[in-house]
Formats: structure tokens, C-alpha cells, sequence
């Protein structure tokens, strides 16, 4: 068995110093608030994603949701998957932080609000710029750790 940690190196020592940008992933899948949850379904699996960003109905900065997989499978459980629309069972209130921000303070959001994914929005537009997930926080400690060697010529692996 090959097991491979991280797509990326952190080269902080803790995850109270790692950024969510470091950890998140980059890009947004949007939809409009009245998508269907077939579509939404549909989405997720082209993309083999776990969460589609529902975009406000207006252009605002500001109202962007979430529809995570756990919430199609509540639509799926409860009889509602064919009635409801993406606005409608989307993730409320809406849970964000910004790039800036801690992996460690991204988990403590996570724990509280009982999610597994956050928006991430940019520093200056506060528009969604990626999402940063548990498994994302996941692969952040599973990298730090990693012991690190240290060679003959003082260069670390």
C-alpha cells in the first residue's frame, strides 16, 4: 500500500500559522439559487466535487450559500430532492472565511457549526474564491506530520 500526503508542502510548523489559502482549494462551482437538485447532483458529479456555491440573486458580494453532498442526501432521506431547489436547502447561515484566515480557525468554525466545508472568500472582492473542506484540513496535518530530514548538505526533506 503507497500512501501520499499532500498535494502541497506547508512549510509552517503549526496549523495555527498555516492559511487557509495555502490549504484550500482555488475555483468555485456556482449555481443560481432556483437550480434543481438533480442538476446540483449532476454538478457534483462531473466535477467530483462534495459542494456547489449558490450564488445570491443578485450580484452582490454578499448571501453566497452552500449545498454540500450531505445536504442532497438529506433532500434524498427526507422526499425532498425532486420539489426542492438549490436556494432552498442550501446551508444557513452562510459560513465563510477569508484567505487570510488560520487552518486552525477554518477547523474551529467546521467543529462549531457541525460542516465540512467553508466558502473562502477574497481578500478585497469578499466574493468566493475557492472552499476549503475537512479532508483539506486533513491533508494540512497529515503534511506537518511529517518528520523532516535533514541531509549532509543541510537541505530538508
Amino acid at each position: 500500500m503507497t500512501i501520499a500526503y499532500a498535494q502541497r508542502s506547508h512549510e509552517s510548523a503549526s496549523l495555527a500559522s498555516v492559511r487557509v489559502a495555502e490549504a484550500m482549494h482555488r475555483g468555485v462551482v456556482t449555481c443560481k439559487p432556483d437550480t434543481t437538485l438533480i442538476t446540483v447532483a449532476r454538478v457534483m458529479a462531473a466535477h467530483r466535487i462534495h459542494a456547489v456555491v449558490v450564488a445570491p440573486e443578485a450580484e452582490a458580494a454578499t448571501g453566497w450559500t452552500l449545498v454540500s453532498d450531505l445536504d442532497l442526501a438529506a433532500a434524498v432521506s427526507n422526499g425532498s430532492l425532486e420539489a426542492a431547489t438549490a436556494g432552498e436547502i442550501a446551508s444557513m447561515p452562510s459560513l465563510s472565511v477569508v484567505e487570510e484566515e488560520t487552518v486552525a480557525r477554518a477547523a474551529q468554525l467546521m467543529c462549531e457549526c457541525e460542516t465540512h466545508h467553508l466558502i473562502v472568500l477574497g481578500r478585497d472582492s469578499r466574493r468566493p474564491v475557492g472552499i476549503v473542506s475537512t479532508l483539506d484540513i486533513a491533508d494540512v496535518v497529515a503534511e506537518l506530520a511529517q518528520p523532516r530530514t535533514v541531509d549532509a548538505a543541510g537541505t530538508g526533506r
